[in-house]
């Protein structure tokens, strides 16, 4: 395969994320068309040979042995668990130990077999004329890509509610904590997604937005913290995340809790913050497009998510429609204080300060596992 590549002067790649599976290929315009049948035999008819699953699968051992030293990985996956327990996107693109441990190539095939039909994708091809030819060649009588396309299956449903808000990770020898603080955000198709987008971007979102400019500049507890919705086919995480050092550890977590009660409450969002929040969405959008490689990667999100023709010519002036009102209605409508979890990895010294924040006493996990927190 690789020789073939080589010959025909393109790259090859494989993406796995929380919802969809990506092959992609990108060459020469002469040679779409050789270069569309190697992916699409990728795609259909993969040996999956037992030396090279073996090796793939000690790599990932591997990698995740190591990241049971990096506070940071350990903070995500516990979060990512208590938030999610065993829900689609509760789980690594990764893998677990557990579950990679006894794989082999049959198990494989077996997976690739159920769930990697060709009725279930999409197929885009982004480039000149040449390139779409092809593309409606293949449309036309490609190898399998005409039959009737299966529908997208239902996004996830919700996970139930973590069943203890606040978790500990103790971390001998530590001197910073890292710290996860979030709930349940949004889709990517819900109805007040710009709105969200530039609210956020006040919180948390860049160098100046509020916490920043608490815990950093204001505190100096931290070298930076950022807030994020992740918005996928179903409800994506909301999350803030920083490091700081360890003995400001409840501060810190009183400090962002403190913060999300504002933005919904006493600090609504200014039209002054907004100045600044929209063009840091804005003026960057268009190099989203630069390329084939990112003109098709967006024509993707679009079928991913069920999204109008529309979507990026009217992107631009949906976020300038927001307004400090509309940005203040998202804070309120999808930050919920209540409703927060929080993770943090950190020295065991740090644990007893944490029961005063009226989280409940917190629950102790490991780098292995959550199990006792989320069943």
């Amino acid at each position: 395969m690789h020789e073939e590549l080589g010959r025909l002067g393109a790259r090859f790649g494989a993406d796995v994320s929380s919802d969809a599976t990506v092959l992609s290929a990108s060459a020469l315009a002469r040679h779409a068309r050789e270069v569309l049948a190697l992916l699409l035999e990728v795609a259909t008819e993969p040996r999956f040979e037992g030396a090279d699953v073996d090796r793939v699968r000690t790599l990932r051992l591997n990698r995740i042995a190591q990241l049971r030293h990096a506070a940071g990985a350990v903070a995500n996956r516990t979060w990512r668990r208590v938030l999610y327990g065993e829900h689609p996107y509760g789980h690594s693109a990764l893998g677990e130990t557990e579950t990679l441990s006894p794989l082999d190539g049959g198990e494989v095939r077996g997976f690739h077999a159920a769930h990697y039909r060709l009725d279930r994708a999409t197929l885009v091809i982004a480039g000149n004329d040449d390139a779409l030819e092809t593309a409606a060649q293949a449309a036309g009588g490609g190898r399998a890509v005409t039959r009737s396309p299966a529908p997208l299956p239902d996004p996830p449903a919700d996970p139930a509610p973590p069943a203890a808000r606040l978790t500990f990770v103790p971390r001998e020898g530590a001197v910073q904590s890292e710290i996860r603080v979030g709930h349940l955000g949004i889709a990517r198709k819900a109805d007040d997604f710009h709105a969200v987008r530039v609210m956020d971007m006040v919180l948390g979102g860049q160098f100046t937005s509020r916490l920043n400019m608490n815990l950093r500049e204001a505190k100096g507890y931290t070298y930076g913290v950022h807030s994020s919705f992740d918005a996928r086919r179903g409800r994506g995480p909301f999350d803030v995340g920083t490091a700081v050092e360890a003995a400001v550890t409840a501060e810190a977590v009183r400090e962002i809790i403190a913060e999300l009660h504002a933005i919904r409450d006493a600090r609504p969002v200014t039209e002054e913050e907004l100045a600044v929040a929209k063009p840091a969405i804005t003026l960057g959008f268009p190099r989203a497009f630069e390329t084939s490689g990112q003109v098709a990667r967006a024509a993707l999100r679009l079928a991913l998510f069920d999204l109008p023709d529309d979507e990026y010519t009217t992107f631009v002036p949906r976020v300038e429609a927001v307004d400090a009102a509309a940005a203040t209605a998202a804070a309120r409508r999808r930050l919920d204080p209540d409703a927060l979890a929080v993770v943090v990895v950190g020295p065991p010294e740090v644990r007893p300060s944490l029961g005063a924040l009226g989280l409940g006493e917190p629950v102790d996990a490991t780098p292995d596992g959550v199990d006792a927190v989320r069943p």
